[in-house]
Formats: structure tokens, C-alpha cells, sequence
């Protein structure tokens, strides 16, 4: 018998990945686009943990997502702005939980810890 099985693509794979998070989170699923952009504190990534907070876009730049590492610090000017795709390039463990509704965070750190929920306004 030969197995008529495709192998995924990377693509398809993050998409069936974010998708069962999503379910498995009680969130919508959000479609993402690499051109969608992010802000990010790219010189706080390198310290655990990672935090991702999906707000309402606020700018003209429709930025939802907001992405440290460490303490977030008052300092907003820390962020700076990027596409998904750029994203991709410094922080791939982030891109599984980008199609969660707004209102949701995570925390995940390099010992696998993972935490997602949503806030309550």
C-alpha cells in the first residue's frame, strides 16, 4: 500500500500550530500575515521571560501585538516596530500564539514554561 501523505509545509505547520492553540485557549483565530507589523523591545529578548500582550490597535501602523522580554520597563520608546516576517528572523518561538484574539497575553521562557490567557478589562 503506499501512503498518500504530504508533508506539511513550514507555513501550513505554524498555521495548524496557531490554530490549536487558539482552540485549545478558548481564542479566535486571527489570520497573520508576514507583512503585519509588530512592536517589539528586540534588546530585551534575550532575557526569560518572553511576554506577547495583543491589544487594540491604537496607531496608524494597526500594531497589536507588543513583545519584551525580562521586566517591561516605562519606557515605551524601548519598542520598535517590524513586520511578522522580520519577527521571524529573531524571535521564532513567538510566532505559534500571533493568531490570538485581542486581549490575550502569553509568557514563555527557554525551560518550556508556557503560560496564555486573557485579560479581563
Amino acid at each position: 500500500m503506499s501512503k498518500n501523505t504530504q508533508k506539511l509545509s513550514p507555513l501550513q505547520e505554524l498555521i495548524a500550530e496557531q490554530k490549536l492553540l487558539c482552540e485549545e485557549v478558548g481564542s479566535a483565530y486571527v489570520e497573520v500575515s508576514g507583512d503585519d507589523v509588530v512592536a517589539v523591545a528586540v534588546h530585551t529578548l534575550k532575557q526569560d521571560p518572553i511576554v506577547g500582550i495583543r491589544r487594540k490597535p491604537e496607531t496608524e501602523e494597526n500594531i497589536s501585538w507588543y513583545i519584551y522580554g525580562g521586566e517591561l520597563a516605562s519606557n515605551e520608546d524601548a519598542f520598535e516596530t517590524m513586520t511578522v516576517r522580520e519577527l521571524q528572523d529573531i524571535a521564532p518561538e513567538v510566532l505559534p500564539y500571533l493568531a490570538l484574539e485581542q486581549g490575550y497575553r502569553f509568557m514563555i521562557d527557554a525551560d518550556d514554561y508556557e503560560d496564555v490567557w486573557k485579560e479581563e478589562n
